[in-house]
């Protein structure tokens, strides 16, 4: 017991769920946001399982009689989810392309097996997120080049992070290739630092309003609204020109989880609001069975897995 399990492609959750069943510390991870959500719920399950029975009497162990064995003190009675990259753009290329495409303005072309699109003039091609343009991306595009000896327009590369030596190459490629309407000539979009598309990766918080109330003896939380902007960009880009409308902020929300006792330091659920089907939604208004002098913590997590903590101000 305490010590560190680290499980790199989680799943199911089941090597996460053992661990703190024995008493272990954890990491778990994955590239799929489904398997972090499905995990995440079934954890949830357990440490509130845990909470319960940590608040339960204890029946005093009598002489003579052998003391029941039992499951060892979890380590931790907490957890946080952490996006530690962009993985779904690296899992998902072809999300990629076509959100990046949207973003600089480029016409997608189908046909072409190499190039993704053109922008103006120019052919645009859009390098795999999961790495940096690299002199192996440069060569393969010079080989397709010379492929086409009658190919005369000019190449844009969109990617995320060039490795040092990628600047050389195309500062020597295009040394000959001079002006505007020079054949050929390579320019190279960034999407993290460049001063024009730069603001492909810039990410809005998701926001809540919770309102605490102290009502006969009870506390009464209800969020009176949530927005994720992420999830909302994400539909406008499905639904193109249409902007969407979400009536209920119900519908962007996976799971509420409450602290009654919140130390600023660790959250520990005492209570769990996750749907239990596909079609249901959180209440949205809980209510506390003490009322504890220490503050209220509401954490409410997204259907992209973005994590909100609020801690409202209580009124009498």
């Amino acid at each position: 017991p305490g010590e560190l399990v680290l499980d790199c492609f989680v799943g199911s959750g089941t090597t996460a769920a053992v661990a703190q069943k024995l008493g272990r510390r954890w990491i778990a991870c994955d590239l799929n946001k489904g398997a972090i959500q499905t995990t995440s719920k079934r954890l949830q399950a357990i440490v509130l399982e845990q909470i319960e029975e940590a608040a339960k009497a204890r029946q005093v162990s009598l002489k003579g009689i052998p003391k029941r064995e039992e499951a060892p003190a979890p380590a931790q009675l907490s957890f946080a989810v952490y996006r530690v990259n962009d993985y779904d753009l690296t899992v998902h290329h072809e999300e990629a392309v076509t959100l990046a495409c949207e973003h600089i303005g480029v016409t997608r072309t189908r046909t072409d097996r190499y190039f993704d699109g053109v922008l103006g003039r120019r052919l645009a091609k859009v390098v795999p997120f999961n790495h940096p343009l690299t002199l192996l991306d440069l060569e393969e595009l010079k080989r397709e080049l010379e492929a086409r000896p009658e190919e005369d327009r000019g190449v844009v590369l969109i990617c995320l992070g060039k490795e040092p030596a990628a600047d050389a190459w195309i500062e020597d490629w295009n040394r000959l290739r001079r002006g505007k309407d020079a054949v050929n000539r390579l320019e190279v979009i960034e999407l993290r630092s460049d001063p024009k598309y730069g603001k492909f990766f810039q990410h809005q918080a998701a926001r809540a309003r919770v309102k605490a109330v102290r009502k006969d003896g009870k506390v009464v939380l209800e969020i009176e609204d949530f927005i994720s902007p992420t999830i909302v960009e994400r539909l406008q880009a499905q639904t193109g020109l249409v902007k969407p409308k979400i009536d209920n902020w119900r519908a962007m929300v996976d799971c509420v989880l409450i602290d009654p006792a919140y130390d600023g330091k660790v959250f520990r659920i005492a209570i769990s609001d996750v749907p239990e089907r596909k079609d249901d939604l959180v209440a949205g208004r809980y209510e506390l069975g003490s009322d504890s002098a220490s503050p209220v913590a509401v954490k409410i997590i997204d259907m992209l897995g973005e994590e909100v903590l609020v801690t409202p101000h209580l009124k009498n």
